[in-house]
């Protein structure tokens, strides 16, 4: 038995006697590793939400398939049409294997997970959940489709591991007599955030992690060992059940060939290897019986040999055949390495919810280190005499990596997810314990218990720190101390809305943010999911800005909702430049059915009166961006001034002769000085040559704007339209402008350009002559 010690062939210099293992055998550190890797797993399998992992209903509902019919699917056919993709193609081994403990469930209750279409947006704002999990679906005990999930994911955390009694295996082999290194390699993967979240949920990665492992180990014993009946065996079938569990098992394939060339090479001249022949022969048959019925079975049912990823095959097969071009972005490569690198460490959910930047760097450090430690041992003679079998090691960790790489860049993609190569976790954890145990020398000691500790605390503050606050349904809050207008309008009886708070309050630019806070309280639950609909309107009901998301920002979903909660939700609108500027803004909130044909529930307002289908709120100006803001008309002296409001800048009307009954369009262009306390409208007015009145047209002084969100600088303009009247006699008249309060009627003080008070309060702009009709 290989005491903890490092020996002194791994030392860079003389290590200290004493060591945190002294006192336990491998085994036991082992087993304390693999009881808390299996505590970890399945507090995550509780706390992952059903479904909220890649394509896990996908893959349930193989298993599934498996436990109700008896028979394998037929990979023409999906499973599943609730997500974009199915599993149907996938080989059948994870999900035989998932399928058992489903045998003694009731899987035909007529369940399915209700999809969150705002989530797949990608931007987060209608929540990460890509299901709409309810409480009282997935309360203990479980029953149905749900009991048979956790019993699934179970088989996972099984699994899981079982690998990780395999990445012990391996790493005694790369590291004989080093313990520590091997037991650290272990515990880095068991807490791994990534491989314990894989292990929690229902995913076929999770066993392919397993054999690809398991054959490694295997590969490097044939190596070491030469061609051992047992060994060849174990490799021979670990690479079929492969083949039967992921395609991307294909990466094995030459790394298999190029182990056994080196055994062969070393182990060939040997008798005994001579004998092994038939052995081969005998451990092929099987194997090659077994992908053969696979592939013979895809070709009989779909015509290809590979089903899965027929666009990745053609674009190959292209390529190779000079029928298309395979090109290789440079700048994509990095992106799809840098992407595979974080959720190599952390990606939960569906790849959408992951840690503070700063986890990574810390991997990053731990993982740049532990290969720069590397190459300094790759100089000592231990490492050199196991030389065979890190050239086969590296091979490998190559061989994983390029085959989903190629698969995003025929694909065109930028993100090569980590979890299609985390089965080089065990193999990158060995590089780190090894490589910091090269490089902490005396330090050792304590380098290997933060290599313990770091992913086992990360692991664990994951749970209360991000997945939890991830889909957990918005915090109660008193509607008393929430922000905003009061509102108190009741949506259809199935919701109350209490209050709007929009920031900033007063004013938005298009370009910018405008946060609109919404604060709700349920009445009862609907049996549709509702879609809150934000809009910011301006002029004419031109839409500036809009969000979309079922309430809580997914987390709160209205066939979920929890009658008497009360809570807040805060909606993040863009405000875009797609109509006029300055304009009056408002905030116009809605609930609708999100369907072929959408259906509105009826808004009460608090006085109790109808008020339509939605809320509008707020008294918003909506400002000109400073790249579109108008000038001010060079050298064009103003015609009057209107008390500290606005100065009239420009005027136009028709100077060709008029005839009763026409209406008169009159454009008048202003300099807003500032803002007024109370609405100001303007008036145009035809006087006769008595100064009586004869004709006139008043309204808002801006088409978008009202008067109390003028800012100085602003450049209001109008038209207004004076009707002659039918019965007016032909003759001269007299046009004029002013500015009044329609509160009091009182005109605002005019002077002209030169600062004389203007006879009424109105600036002459011309006559106007009526001709007979």
């Amino acid at each position: 038995m290989a005491t903890l010690t490092p020996t002194s062939k791994q030392a860079v210099r003389p290590l200290p006697n004493r060591s945190v293992w002294a006192s336990f055998r491998l085994e036991y550190w082992l087993g304390l590793i693999l009881v808390g890797h299996i505590i970890l797993a399945a507090w995550y399998s509780f706390a992952v939400p059903p479904w909220e992992a890649h394509d896990e209903w996908a893959h349930y509902r193989y298993a599934a398939y498996l436990a109700e019919e008896k028979k394998l699917p037929d990979p023409e056919q999906r499973l599943t049409t609730e997500f974009e993709f199915d599993e149907a193609t996938q080989p059948p081994l994870y999900y035989l294997v998932a399928a058992a403990p489903m045998l003694a469930v009731d899987t035909r209750d007529g369940y399915r997970p209700a999809v969150n279409p705002y989530a797949s947006r990608g931007t987060g704002e209608g929540g990460v959940n890509m299901v709409l999990n309810d409480p009282l679906q997935n309360k203990w005990p479980f029953r149905g489709t749900i009991l048979a999930l956790h019993l699934g994911r179970l088989v996972s955390v099984a699994l899981s591991t079982v690998g990780l009694y395999f990445t012990y295996r391996l790493a005694r082999l790369l590291s004989p007599g080093a313990g520590g290194v091997v037991l650290t390699a272990v515990a880095i993967q068991a807490f791994a955030p990534q491989y314990v979240f894989l292990s929690s949920v229902m995913t076929n990665d999770i066993l392919l992690i397993v054999l690809e492992t398991a054959l490694l180990y295997f590969l490097l014993r044939i190596v070491e060992e030469g061609f051992r009946l047992g060994l060849v065996l174990a490799a021979a079938l670990t690479l079929g059940l492969a083949l039967l569990t992921k395609y991307l098992a294909l990466a094995m394939l030459p790394v298999a060939a190029l182990a056994l060339l080196l055994a062969a090479r070393k182990h060939g001249r040997k008798p005994r290897s001579r004998r092994t022949w038939p052995v081969w022969i005998a451990v092929a048959t099987p194997l090659v019986l077994m992908v053969a019925w696979w592939l013979g079975r895809n070709i009989a049912l779909t015509g290809r040999l590979l089903p899965r990823d027929p666009t990745s095959q053609a674009n190959l097969l292209g390529g190779l055949t000079g029928s298309q071009t395979l090109a290789v972005d440079s700048q994509s490569l990095v992106s799809a390495l840098r992407y595979g690198f974080t959720t190599y460490w952390v990606s939960l959910g569906w790849g959408n919810v992951g840690a503070p930047d700063w986890v990574y760097g810390v991997w990053l450090f731990l993982a740049l280190g532990g290969l720069a430690g590397l190459l300094l041992w790759l100089r000592l003679p231990e490492a050199r005499r196991r030389g065979p079998l890190l050239f086969v090691a590296l091979t490998y960790l190559i061989a994983a990596i390029s085959l989903p790489l190629l698969r995003e860049v025929l694909h065109a993609s930028a993100l090569l997810r980590g979890r299609y190569i985390l089965s080089t976790l065990p193999l990158v954890a060995w590089i780190i314990a090894q490589g910091w145990f090269q490089l902490s020398g005396r330090t050792w000691v304590v380098t290997q218990k933060l290599l313990w500790i770091w992913p086992f605390l990360l692991t664990v503050a994951l749970v209360p720190m991000v997945i939890v606050p991830a889909y957990a349904p918005p915090a109660p809050v008193l509607a008393a101390e929430a922000p905003g207008q009061p509102i108190n309008a009741n949506f259809g009886g199935k919701a109350r809305l209490l209050r709007v708070d929009t920031w900033p309050a007063g004013t938005v630019t298009p370009g910018q943010g405008l946060a609109v806070t919404l604060t709700w309280e349920v009445l009862e639950r609907t049996d549709v999911p509702y879609t809150v609909a934000v809009q910011l309107l301006g002029a004419g009901g031109q839409s500036y800005a809009s969000a979309t998301s079922y309430p809580g920002n997914g987390r709160a979903a209205t066939t979920v909702w929890q009658p008497g909660a009360t809570f807040s939700e805060t909606y993040w609108l863009t405000v875009q430049p797609v109509g006029p500027t300055p304009a009056e803004g408002r905030v116009k909130v809605a609930l609708f059915n999100d369907s072929a044909s959408p259906t509105y529930l009826p808004v009460q307002a608090a006085d109790g009166t109808q008020a339509g289908d939605a809320v509008y709120v707020g008294d918003l100006r909506i400002n000109t961006a400073p790249s579109l803001a108008s000038a001010s008309p060079a050298g064009t002296p103003p015609l009057a001034r209107y008390g500290d409001l606005a100065v009239l800048l420009n005027a136009r009307f028709p100077q060709q002769p008029q005839r009763p009954g026409w209406a008169l369009p009159v454009a008048l262009r202003w300099q807003a000085l500032g803002a007024s306390a109370e609405p100001v409208q303007v008036t145009v007015q035809l006087l006769d040559a008595a100064g009586n009145w004869v004709a006139g047209s008043d309204g808002n002084v801006d088409n978008d704007l009202p008067t109390t969100l003028w800012q100085a600088g602003d450049y209001p303009s109008t038209v207004r339209w004076l009707v002659i009247p039918p019965d007016l006699a032909p003759g001269a008249y007299r046009l004029v402008v002013a500015l009044y309060r329609p509160g009091d009627l009182v005109r605002l003080q005019a002077v002209d350009n030169t600062g004389l008070r203007l006879p009424d309060n109105a600036l002459a702009l011309g006559e106007v002559t009526v001709q007979a009709p």
